[in-house]
């Protein structure tokens, strides 16, 4: 399985990050080639041929940088007749973007202009616990705790299993799914805040390195733990409040790098 997070940052790197990264603003995950999860920086992506593979789009959420990018996305890649990318998302996300985003006004209502002969999109509702299967992968939705209503999800080829929580607090449903599978090689776990927001953090549904460590040792077993969402002006301070930490098999995600599993 091949796991890219899609850069979303003008520049190679910007200024005042230390190490040459670039910070992270947005939020998708190109698995091979025909599989996004959220569509915050895909429709961005310069290589049109890229964007054009691409034939899923699974949405964890409705928050912005996770859907930025979507409706470029959709008109870059849309071709007059009946093939088009599918949209899955939970039936209340699905409900939110016709009817906040493509709504005539903010864009064109593609799901209203989409006909069998002549689709712009076509909408597949998903639910935690309900695993379904495209592009050779099997997609597991979960639930998890963030400020709205959010899956993660768990992509298994069939060899390995790589698990996406999304944007997540502390939980248990979803360690408790991923205790249970033999191939699970990486976690692409969130760290939002630093400690000295822990309180923040919480109100909003994300980690800080305190409860991300306590997550971490949720589960039992060793796999790949790749450090995501960190906000752009807590990346530093975030980044030395995990090295304290000294976890075994963290790392920081390199926007742009394709991961093997």
């Amino acid at each position: 399985m091949r796991v890219e997070l899609l850069p979303s940052c003008v520049g190679a790197t910007a200024a005042g990050a230390s190490g040459g990264e670039s910070p992270q603003f947005l939020v998708s995950y190109l698995i091979n080639s025909e599989v996004v999860i959220d569509a915050g920086s895909i429709g961005f992506l310069a290589d049109l041929d890229r964007q054009r593979q691409v034939r899923h789009v699974v949405i964890t959420h409705e928050h912005i940088d996770h859907i930025a990018s979507l409706p470029i996305l959709l008109e870059n890649v849309y071709e007059p007749g009946p093939g088009s990318v599918e949209l899955l998302a939970a039936g209340d996300v699905l409900t939110f973007l016709k009817r906040d985003i493509f709504n005539g006004r903010v864009w064109p209502d593609f799901f209203d202009l989409s006909t069998d002969e002549d689709a712009f999109l076509h909408a597949t509702p998903i639910a935690a616990g309900e695993p379904l299967q495209r592009a050779g992968l099997t997609i597991t939705p979960l639930a998890v705790d963030h400020c709205v209503d959010t899956l993660g999800l768990v992509i298994d080829d069939g060899q390995t299993a790589v698990a996406f929580p999304s944007d997540t607090g502390p939980t248990e449903n979803f360690w408790q799914h991923l205790a249970a599978l033999p191939r699970l090689a990486a976690v692409f776990l969130e760290v939002s805040f630093p400690n000295a927001r822990r309180e923040l953090a919480a109100h909003t549904g994300h980690h800080c390195p305190a409860t991300f460590a306590q997550e971490v040792c949720k589960l039992s077993r060793p796999v790949r733990w790749i450090v995501v969402h960190r906000k752009a002006r807590y990346a530093d301070e975030i980044r030395r409040e995990l090295d304290a930490l000294d976890l075994p098999g963290v790392e920081l995600v390199e926007p742009g790098r394709r991961y093997l599993f």
